[in-house]
């Protein structure tokens, strides 16, 4: 009889552990998850910020800004908040003096949507084509992981205040800021770390000064 009860008992015991070895084994399998997550989104993130400041650094970069306006007005969704298109330009000169215009168009398109902590959030695409002169045509050159769930582009005045007009007013802006968020590309049941990266800057527009940023990540 007490054999009975000692393997019943080993029987449990060894259940027990068995139970709380996977659970502990499940539990590294999320840490592991979730530094991979946060590893992914903030190199996404930082290469993202980096070719649209580059970009956007040179934005009017030998124009002269008293007879052309080097961009329209960003396409912003009133509902949403977003910006969904933005285009500019610059002139690069090259070795024989020629003047090359080069377009930039960003485009954010609806890649569906992403559930952080129970909430149904869309998510976007940025989409970077580029224009070289008048008579070229757009080609794609670059995008952004399908993980954005904020994006804007505003033009500011000198008091770093939005103009409704800048394309109507160019004599008015100054800068030029950007704010984008980024969610993770999955996230575990018990994620804590990381639900969202947000990055936002202002960038000077380089009209007869150096270029130069304040960024914030």
């Amino acid at each position: 009889m007490w054999v009975i009860f000692d393997n019943i008992s080993a029987a449990i015991l060894g259940g027990t552990l068995l139970i709380i070895m996977i659970s502990v084994q499940q539990r590294i399998m999320e840490i592991n998850l979730e530094q991979i997550t946060n590893y992914m989104v903030k190199r996404q993130a930082n290469d993202l910020v980096s070719w649209m400041e580059e970009d956007l650094l040179r934005l009017g970069e030998n124009v002269d800004f008293n007879n052309e306006v080097p961009f329209t007005n960003p396409i912003q969704n009133t509902a949403t908040g977003i910006t969904e298109s933005f285009t500019f330009f610059r002139d690069s000169i090259d070795a024989d003096g020629q003047v090359i215009r080069i377009y930039i168009r960003y485009d954010l398109n609806p890649k569906g949507y992403r559930v952080i902590r129970g909430d149904s959030i869309p998510v976007y695409q940025l989409v970077r084509s580029v224009k070289i002169g008048e008579s070229g045509s757009w080609e794609v050159s670059g995008r952004s992981p399908a993980l954005i769930s904020y994006f804007r582009i505003d033009l500011l005045d000198r008091d770093a205040k939005p103009l409704p007009d800048p394309a109507g007013n160019p004599e008015l802006v100054q800068n030029t800021r950007v704010r984008v968020t980024l969610v993770p590309p999955y996230e575990t049941s018990r994620s804590q770390v990381l639900q969202r990266v947000y990055y936002g800057s202002t960038l000077l527009i380089p009209r007869d000064r150096d270029n130069e940023s304040m960024t914030n990540l």
